[in-house]
Formats: structure tokens, C-alpha cells, sequence
């Protein structure tokens, strides 16, 4: 055989065996296709021009207690929106401008509010999968987001303290008698 006629098979081969072996898979519209990934910690999704970002509840390992609530609201429309996040009774209603962020998260420099959202009545465990309803103007979704806990050191601080009775402890009463007695 000519060398002509070996370099032509070799191409010949080479063409044949590239589209099968995948290469030609990068091509195609599935690897192709525009995929949205939004890091960091949370749930996220869209309720009309709102985005919803870092959606998620903290609480302390035992799941006894109260919850955190923690979100992000990025406003992409040309007006105000009002949008309200209920999860297990709790809800929180916000102004958010158009192109403004609104963060919920009172340990956080960007914070928008220092207020902590604590969710008492929440009948789910550290793991689960909560649901939580984001309503803008008339439009609504329920986005799922974990409850987490402190067993990462960095959600410790996050951890809501139970939330305070109305009525005094007798610890408590004993210890103001005590300061009144030293006084």
C-alpha cells in the first residue's frame, strides 16, 4: 500500500471512530443546553420577577426547639414588589424596590433587617424538607427547603434561643427574692 493510501484510511478511521467514541456528544443540545447554578447554602427559586435565594431553617441538633428562618429576595422587575414567606405559620412580609436585595439574615453585613425570623410551631426534623410558600403580587410557589442544624460549627451562632414565656420561672421568682433580700 501507498503511504497516500495508508494516511487516507487513518483519517478515514479517525472520523468514524470520533463521532462514536462521544466527542461529538459536546455538540449536542442536551450537553449544549443553558443550565442556571446558584451556589451557596439553601433553596432557591423564582415567583415572578422575584428571585429566592439561601432559603433555609436552622435549628439545634435535637429539634427541639424553634427554627431560623434565612432568604434572599432579588427584585428583577422595573417596580416594587411585595412578597410575603409563611412557613408553619410564621409569615414575613417585605418591600423589596426593583433591582434592590433584600436580606434576611441579622448576622450578616448585608443584612437588610438585624430582626430574627424564629418559626416555633414547626413540625419537622433536622434533615427534612420544609415547606415554605413565597407569594408575589397574585403569583405563589412552595419552595422545599432543609432544616439544617448546628452540628456545623458555622450554623452554631444561627441556632434561635426558645422563644421567652409570659410567665416567670420559679427559679426565676426565687432569684429575684434573693436580689431584693441582698439588696
Amino acid at each position: 500500500m501507498k503511504r497516500h493510501n495508508r494516511a487516507a484510511l487513518a483519517v478515514a478511521a479517525l472520523a468514524l471512530v470520533i463521532p462514536v467514541s462521544g466527542c461529538a456528544s459536546l455538540l449536542s443540545p442536551h450537553q449544549t443546553a443553558e443550565y442556571h447554578y446558584n451556589g451557596g447554602d439553601g433553596a432557591w427559586g423564582t415567583v415572578g420577577d422575584v428571585e429566592v435565594r439561601g432559603l433555609m431553617l436552622i435549628m439545634d441538633e435535637s429539634g427541639k426547639g424553634p427554627a431560623q428562618l434565612f432568604f434572599t429576595l432579588i427584585n428583577k422587575g422595573d417596580s416594587t414588589a411585595k412578597v410575603s414567606v409563611e412557613v408553619a405559620g410564621t409569615s414575613v412580609t417585605e418591600s423589596v424596590k426593583a433591582g434592590d436585595t433584600f436580606v434576611q439574615d441579622p448576622k450578616s453585613p448585608e443584612t437588610s433587617s438585624k430582626d430574627v425570623v424564629t418559626v416555633d410551631k414547626l413540625e419537622a426534623e433536622p434533615g427534612d424538607l420544609v415547606d415554605v410558600t413565597v407569594k408575589v403580587g397574585g403569583e405563589e410557589k412552595t419552595i422545599e427547603a432543609q432544616l439544617l442544624t448546628d452540628t456545623l460549627p458555622y450554623y452554631e451562632e444561627y441556632v434561635p434561643s426558645e422563644s421567652p414565656s409570659n410567665v416567670p420561672s420559679e427559679d426565676a421568682a426565687s432569684t429575684e427574692g434573693t436580689a431584693a433580700a441582698n439588696g
